[in-house]
């Protein structure tokens, strides 16, 4: 059986809090701090979870600024 890596969960869980209305358009992502202590791993595996979700177009990042969510994903059935 395949184990789901755990940047994967947090790039999923994060992914639902936008598609659910959580964060909208426009709206700032909490830090990468505050996201390593919600999920209790380290900064680098919350990075990881970001850079793939900006990869997918579902945020962009901002050097010293922080992530932004680029847009509401549409779900299609």
């Amino acid at each position: 059986m395949t184990q789901t890596p755990v940047w994967a969960s947090i790039r999923d869980t994060l992914s639902a809090d936008i598609a659910e209305g959580r964060y909208t358009a426009g709206d700032k992502l909490p830090t990468e701090s505050a996201l390593s202590r919600r999920f209790g791993v380290n900064r680098h595996t919350v990075r990881r979870a970001l850079a793939d979700m900006a990869e997918a177009g579902l945020i962009f990042t901002r050097r010293g600024a922080g992530a932004f969510v680029r847009h509401t994903p549409t779900d299609y059935p």
